[in-house]
């Protein structure tokens, strides 16, 4: 068996007392083994590769999926409200804010058919609606005072449809609606029949009314 030189690892003859390398005394020592450094175990999929996210449940997918629908749906009904006038209480309404806001062209939009004047299809000519409108706005001011308000509610409402005007209308209703008027002068609450009219896709009232 062979001798190390417990210095400096030197191959000594079995029978030296001394290192010829180095001078140390000899002492016997195993050869010196080879280190190996072994890497540390890493799992398998940390640090190599990216964790893969879960995706979302089928219940949360289908979630989505009818939140999108119902919004679809929504926006479908809010353009055919628009494309067909808004609805029967349309020319109501702006009856009541071309009288609150002194606004001639709103109010005239709710007694006139579109056309620009008068026709089979009823409704006021334009020059008419406007005149009707001076006359209301006076009224309403000597009664109320300048700051009036109106509310309305629809009490009773019947449906005409096409054949209950003779096919000269697409759509119609006659309705029973109380108005409460409010101002610096008085209040009162007054119930009125009023005819609405739909002819070529816009509502329009039958006649002015007396508040």
């Amino acid at each position: 068996m062979s001798k190390f030189c417990g210095h400096c690892g030197s191959t000594l003859a079995d029978n030296a007392t001394f290192c010829p390398n180095c001078g140390a005394p000899a002492t016997e020592q195993a050869a010196p083994q080879q280190q190996f450094s072994q890497p540390a175990f890493q799992q398998p999929g940390i640090g190599s590769m990216p964790v893969a996210k879960k995706g979302l449940s089928k219940g949360a997918k289908l979630g989505i999926i009818i939140a999108c629908g119902a919004v679809a749906v929504g926006l479908i009904i809010w353009l055919i409200i628009a494309l067909v006038g808004g609805g029967y209480e349309k020319p109501i309404k702006n009856y009541i804010k071309g009288l609150e806001n002194q606004d001639v062209s709103t109010f005239t939009d709710a007694l006139t058919n579109g056309t620009g004047s008068t026709s089979i299809l009823g409704g006021m000519s334009e020059s008419s609606a406007a005149s009707t409108y001076t006359s209301k706005l006076q009224s309403m001011i000597s009664k109320y005072g300048e700051d009036f308000k109106i509310n309305y509610k629809i009490l009773e409402k019947i449906n005409l449809g096409k054949s209950g005007t003779l096919g000269l209308y697409d759509d119609a209703y006659t309705l029973r609606i109380e108005f409460t008027v409010t101002g610096s002068k008085r209040e009162n609450v007054v119930t009125k029949t009023v005819n609405v009219y739909k002819a070529n896709g816009k509502w329009f009232m039958g006649s002015s009314i007396s508040l």
